[in-house]
């Protein structure tokens, strides 16, 4: 089985069952770990070829200066059904993050948060009235046509779609709610409601190391750069496949394989910066409810762990889209959080132009797995753009390829 990563990662699975199998993934520790771990439990001997020199893609961390700086803020919802079934979240010192977020109005920062935890937040007229977060409800009960965008059905709530859930959730989506199916935009607020997100204490990567464990056998630094029928062409060699899986990003699988149909992708970039004096203290995202610039979300993300920088700094990471400056950046972190910027220092940078497939209007919600004889792909771009929509494109492949076997 062989496949690619967003960002050139490559995976191998060499299975020793007659007639041999060999299979090589590429980002198995999204979509391709399931596929991993249920030829591991068939019997399969795996190997896998990893491009990198570590494994994850883009789900890992980098400690710069005594900073932990993950590769694009990312939060893990530790509720999802298939990190449940693999049994990992015990195993990354997991910290949830707070159930409430602040939403930048002015020169305030006005909370809003789940009822259940903070109640008195709902009361708060400048987020909204309480007939417009009752209808929130109203929505996650409702059942979307597949002709409405995100906005289509949340644009009726009101100053708490425009100020909150607006800014909010173009965070989530990395792209305006307007270009978003309605359907897709239910499910993930309803997994936000029905979840747990936070991170692992040392960064994300321990998320991937955890799952990497569950490989026997893992080669780095090998790139897979072809494939013909049954033959993988590979910088540490040719292999032979029974099975293919490519798990890969939308655009490198159809540079692969052809595919005719190319989710869009959106991008962004996310920037850490570490300053003496704390803004925050909470470690809640914050919105700007106004639109004041080109910040999509920004965070202290050392106050939802400790570990993320050292005992006298503290870690802010703001994601903003691909055409923000870091001059256009830090004037509106200082609207948003109300304090000088001047002296925070620029600790890392990074520009995902394809972080996520947008799950346009009408677009199916499942995409199929299998795409030629003895040829599947996985990846979030299959399912529903998310952490469980990869990792359940795996389940599906691997389920496949296992049925037809016996």
């Amino acid at each position: 089985i062989i496949g690619l990563d967003l960002d050139g990662t490559t995976l191998g699975i060499n299975g020793k069952l007659p007639p041999i199998n060999k299979i090589a993934i590429e980002r198995a520790i999204d979509a391709g770990i399931n596929v991993v771990v249920d030829a591991d439990d068939a019997g399969i001997d795996v190997v896998v070829l990893e491009a990198s020199d570590r494994p994850g893609g883009r789900v890992t961390s980098d400690v710069i200066n005594g900073f932990t700086c993950d590769r694009g803020f990312q939060l893990i919802n530790s509720r999802y059904p298939a990190l449940q079934e693999l049994d990992v979240i015990d195993e990354i010192d997991f910290l949830p993050a707070p159930r409430v977020i602040e939403v930048a109005l002015g020169n305030d920062r006005r909370a809003l948060g789940d009822p259940r935890v903070a109640p008195w937040t709902a009361l708060d007229r400048a987020t909204g009235t309480i007939p417009e977060k009752l209808a929130l409800v109203r929505f996650l009960l409702s059942r979307p046509r597949r002709d409405q965008s995100v906005e289509d059905v949340l644009k009726p709530l009101g100053s708490t779609y425009g100020r909150v859930l607006r800014p909010f959730l173009q965070g989530v989506f990395l792209t305006d709610p307007r270009n978003v199916d309605a359907r897709y935009g239910q499910s993930i607020i309803k997994s936000f409601v029905s979840g747990s997100p936070g991170i692992p204490s040392q960064g994300v990567a321990a998320l991937s190391k955890a799952l990497a464990s569950r490989v026997q056998k893992i080669v780095y630094n090998t790139q897979v750069d072809n494939l013909d029928g049954e033959k993988v062409y590979s910088s540490g060699g040719d292999w032979t496949a029974e099975n293919v899986v490519i798990a890969t990003d939308a655009t490198t699988a159809t540079q692969l394989l052809g595919l005719s149909e190319v989710p869009r992708m959106a991008g962004c970039i996310t920037w850490y910066h570490s300053t003496d004096t704390n803004p925050s203290g909470t470690g809640r995202l914050l919105v700007d409810g106004q639109n004041r610039g080109p910040i999509i979300n920004s965070i202290v993300i050392s106050d939802v762990s400790r570990s993320y920088a050292p005992a006298d700094q503290n870690l802010v990471s703001t994601t903003t889209d691909l055409s923000a400056t870091e001059s256009d950046v830090r004037r509106h972190l200082s609207t948003m959080w109300g304090v000088s910027t001047h002296d925070w220092q620029l600790i890392a940078k990074y520009e995902i132009p394809a972080a996520l497939p947008i799950q346009s209007v009408g677009r199916e919600l499942t995409q199929s797995i299998k795409v030629g004889e003895n040829l599947f792909v996985v990846g979030d771009h299959r399912t529903v753009p998310s952490q469980q929509g990869a990792l359940f494109s795996g389940r599906l492949a691997a389920e496949l390829i296992l049925n037809e076997r016996r």
